[in-house]
């Protein structure tokens, strides 16, 4: 039944990713969001890996696979979009946005505390280590998506038309971390059709904020 799980992960990244390609790889769009298309094209790609790697093997190998270079490609991705050129408009670097810093950091450190946890009760092993890798990119990700969530918007209303995309990506992020923690295939299915739902969401809701930019 995990295959299946898998499976509709696979499946909902997919439409996500040929719709981003389909909208924005036809003419000149920016940057900005083909990184994001990118993204949940690598998550399309690691929950094939671990869909196939059910089919094969009838369970995913303990420990790292390569299934989870598509998940942290996804969140190195999302990461890469905010930060840099995104980050500085918003963000000079004054300590007016002091405050602002201060609070996006709750991000990485729950995703810290969180990894603190898995380790005390499971120590280091070849499952628990990869886990911790994967968790590090996703923090840094969830570092600017919430900082972006919160901050003060700039000229044009930039900022206000994607906090719909930064939120979807925070509870992306929590939902990824969560599979780790979930037990028993109901608990399993819930957190497999949320992603599935935020995967495909992922796009349309980028799309519509950035009409804001030229409107």
């Amino acid at each position: 039944m995990y295959m299946y799980l898998s499976l509709a992960l696979t499946l909902a990244a997919g439409i996500g990713f040929v719709y981003g390609l389909v909208r924005f790889f036809r003419d000149e769009s920016a940057l900005y969001v083909r990184m994001i298309v990118f993204g949940v094209g690598c998550a399309m790609f690691g929950r094939l890996f671990a869909t196939l790697l059910y089919l094969v093997n009838g369970d995913l190998f303990p420990g790292f696979n390569v299934g989870m270079l598509g998940i942290i490609g996804s969140f190195l991705f999302f990461f890469s979009a905010n930060y840099g050129q995104m980050d500085s408009i918003v963000d000079d670097g004054s300590p007016r946005f002091r405050k602002t810093r201060l609070i996006a950091l709750i991000a990485p450190l729950i995703v810290a505390a969180l990894c603190a946890v898995i380790f005390v009760l499971y120590g280091f092993n070849e499952a628990t280590i990869p886990f911790g890798i994967e968790a590090l990119f996703l923090a840094l990700a969830s570092y600017f998506h919430l900082k972006h969530l919160i901050i003060e918007d700039v000229s044009f209303g930039l900022i206000k038309s994607i906090r719909s995309y930064n939120l979807l990506a925070l509870v992306y992020a929590a939902l990824c971390l969560s599979e780790v923690l979930v037990n028993g295939f109901v608990p399993a299915l819930i957190v497999t059709v949320l992603e599935c739902a935020v995967l495909i969401a992922f796009i349309p809701v980028l799309e519509r904020g950035m009409k804001k930019w030229t409107t």
